[in-house]
């Protein structure tokens, strides 16, 4: 599709050949505003022209005007997670760039707004363990102790995690 931009908006542009017109119509935004020019220059200008209307409209309704959305945009992530959407890219056969926008179109299919009031579980006292964060000596020169809650059918998960990380992890159940 071949598009203009101006002020930030996107405007499409496609040709009637039995009309001898161009046409098209601003991308990205719920309403419609649409122009026409039988030359370059004039759906150029047609275009800005829609633009400027679609913004005064905007202004003496008192609404705030949509912007155009161009369908790219930057996302920082990891260099590790990087490489594995590439290999993952790699296994199915696509591009990094249709693995990420399949990801994205099954998570936005997918979501549902996490709920905001969740209600206090307080630990059972055989959930209540010590751990010990022995962080090396000659970066922190600290050991810290502290108090963390998990789940019996959680423990051996956290087990492996504090083993990651060079934790020790001490079970010792405390009273409520």
């Amino acid at each position: 599709m071949n598009t203009l931009k101006y002020k930030g908006y996107i405007g499409s542009v496609n040709y009637s050949e039995p009309d001898k017109v161009f046409f098209g119509k601003l991308e990205g935004i719920d309403d419609l505003v649409n122009y026409e020019g039988e030359s370059v220059k004039e759906i150029t200008d047609a275009f800005h022209e829609a633009v400027e209307d679609y913004l005064i409209f905007c202004e003496d309704q008192g609404v705030k005007p949509e912007k155009s959305y161009t369908g790219t945009f930057n996302v920082r992530i990891a260099p590790a997670t990087h490489r594995d959407i590439a290999n993952l890219a790699a296994e199915e056969n696509i591009s990094i760039n249709a693995f990420v926008k399949k990801a994205l179109a099954e998570a936005v299919a997918n979501y549902t707004p996490e709920q905001k009031i969740i209600p206090k579980r307080y630990p059972t006292p055989s959930e209540r363990h010590l751990a010990t964060l022995n962080e090396p000596e000659e970066t922190y020169g600290t050991t810290t102790t502290v108090e963390v809650t998990i789940p019996s059918k959680e423990m051996s998960f956290a087990k492996e995690i504090f083993k990651r990380f060079g934790w020790d992890f001490s079970p010792i159940i405390k009273s409520v």
